[in-house]
């Protein structure tokens, strides 16, 4: 179990700093924001302030769940990577007379 939370430490820390910078060099993404942004803006002008807050609860709610979606993903990949390297190496080891 040791190694494994050392793992999830491990990639924890790597998603979070590798994903920002990923993120913030993404053109498309950026465009995306953008045009989402745009889009909440028509909207918002549309609605009552109960409506908006009510738009505000759901939209964070789905950014949430989004992102805890996005951690778990490419934390899995790195854990995937890790433990394919580990085998690999464990078969080398074996062919070594």
């Amino acid at each position: 179990m040791v190694k494994d939370e050392v793992i999830d430490l491990l990639t924890e820390y790597a998603t979070n700093e590798r994903l920002s910078r990923i993120v913030e060099d993404d053109e498309e993404l950026r465009a995306a924001r953008i045009h989402a942004e745009d889009k909440y803006t028509e909207l918002a002008v549309t609605l009552m302030e109960e409506q908006k807050e009510l738009l505000e609860a759901l939209i964070s709610a789905d950014s949430e769940e989004v992102a805890r979606m996005e951690f778990l993903t490419y934390q899995q990949g790195l854990k995937d990577m890790f433990s394919l390297i580990m085998s690999l190496m464990d078969k080398q080891e074996e062919q070594i007379p």
